[in-house]
């Protein structure tokens, strides 16, 4: 009989198992729309072309008794039709199933990932395979295309987090009290009675909205982050202003440290605004959050934050403590850091493809399961789009969010997995 590989798991991805709650899978969605109907029969030829190439894809959550670890499985994933909700949970305690699926729905095909198997980078990574393997198959064009995924196995499943973690530049302070030192805003708003995530896409010319961002003088992460501030203020009561809106960015690690790793390698920033600053206009908010990113994004920072995740898997006494206890301690650790958090902003960045490719692609689209609202930003070609995910049954901070920028003079084509009047 063969034996199983395992996997340890990522420094990111240890709190993961147990942050678990309702809502919040901890599943990200990544979306390509074609230019045609999905070939479903070619597409599960290509499925499992990148499976046998990274077997750690099929890989099941397991227990051990300190850590939890994953354990590949064998089997290949399946490509279905979209029949459920988006987000669903992948990872159920106690079984053993994939941490992945592949959905269609006519001109779209989805990759659904449970966080511990790799982040959004890293997702994207897979997708874009799994896409340009397709439209080789569909369209018979030349394999060399494939040439960019031929990454040596050791290098795209390393815990970058353990490659880069430096022991003297660890943090001798709490992190989590430094990270979430406050209670954040939140919006009271009704959750879904269901648990189920809801989505809004929205999609405007990349060239117009960069074109927006520089008017102000700001980078696209700034612009974009200071106007889901605002959205969100509008819709709070003057009271509530007494607590900051605290908006979670993260940041891939990749752009720091050299890595070509899959798995999971980010960490993340909170940009802090005061509510009682906003005078009205988006000026007050950009200043702010401009000085926010800039003081945050330096390299000595960045690295405090890797080597934040880093050291926990590098304590000695907590590498003893049972596994049950860690869980008990990491649920209290994600409570804190729930409560510091008033909505999440992530920059997916863009995504190229070889110029082959790009006739039969439309554009590409990202979502991140959540318990309040969280806003990704994926660009392609001439389409920057906005995938934005909450827990709430009515949307009115997604449409007070594409009004403004439709002020400023974007055009945005609006689609959502369900209808809202508001």
């Amino acid at each position: 009989m063969n034996r199983k590989n395992w996997y340890r798991l990522d420094n990111a991805a240890q709190i993961i198992p147990s942050s678990i709650f309702m809502e919040d899978t901890r599943v990200f969605r990544l979306v390509c729309e074609l230019t045609e109907e999905v070939d479903r029969a070619v597409l599960q030829d290509s499925l499992n072309e990148v499976v046998r190439r990274v077997p750690y894809l099929t890989s099941s959550l397991r227990r051990g008794a300190f850590w939890y670890y994953l354990e590949e499985l064998g089997a290949e994933g399946i490509v279905q039709e979209e029949t459920q909700h988006a987000l669903t949970a992948l990872y159920v305690p106690g079984r053993k199933n994939l941490l992945f699926r592949v959905v269609v729905y006519r001109r779209r095909i989805s990759l659904e990932m449970f966080h511990v198997l790799a982040d959004g980078t890293g997702g994207f990574f897979f997708l874009e395979w799994l896409v340009t393997s397709y439209l080789v198959r569909k369209h018979d064009l030349n394999r060399s295309l494939l040439d960019k995924f031929n990454i040596e196995q050791e290098e795209l499943l390393r815990d970058a987090f353990a490659a880069h973690y430096r022991k003297d530049f660890r943090r001798k302070r709490n992190y989590v009290k430094e990270m979430f030192p406050v209670v954040a805003a939140k919006q009271r708003m009704r959750k879904d009675p269901n648990l189920w995530e809801h989505l809004v896409e929205g999609t405007a010319s990349t060239e117009t909205i960069l074109g927006i961002a520089h008017r102000y003088g700001v980078t696209l992460g700034v612009l974009i982050t200071s106007v889901w501030i605002e959205s969100i203020l509008k819709g709070l009561n003057r009271s509530q202003y007494q607590r900051p809106v605290v908006v979670s960015v993260p940041v891939n690690l990749r752009k720091f440290f050299p890595t070509q790793t899959a798995r999971n390698f980010y960490g993340t920033i909170q940009v802090t605004y005061d509510g009682n600053l906003y005078d009205g206009t988006l000026e007050s908010i950009l200043s702010a959050v401009k000085r926010g990113f800039e003081e945050q994004l330096s390299i000595e920072k960045i690295t405090k934050t890797m080597n934040s995740y880093a050291s926990l898997e590098h304590n000695y006494a907590i590498k003893v403590v049972p596994l049950f206890a860690k869980y008990l301690g990491i649920m209290g650790i994600a409570w804190m850091m729930n409560r510091g958090v008033t909505t999440s902003v992530s920059n997916v960045g863009q995504v190229t493809l070889p110029e082959d490719l790009v006739p039969y692609v439309d554009k590409f689209a990202s979502f991140m399961a959540c318990k309040k609202s969280f806003l990704c930003i994926s660009t392609f070609a001439d389409k920057m789009t906005f995938g934005i995910v909450s827990s709430y049954e009515k949307h009115p901070t997604e449409c007070r969010f594409f009004r403004r920028l439709t002020e400023m003079g974007a055009e945005f084509t609006i689609a959502s997995n369900d209808w809202d009047e508001t």
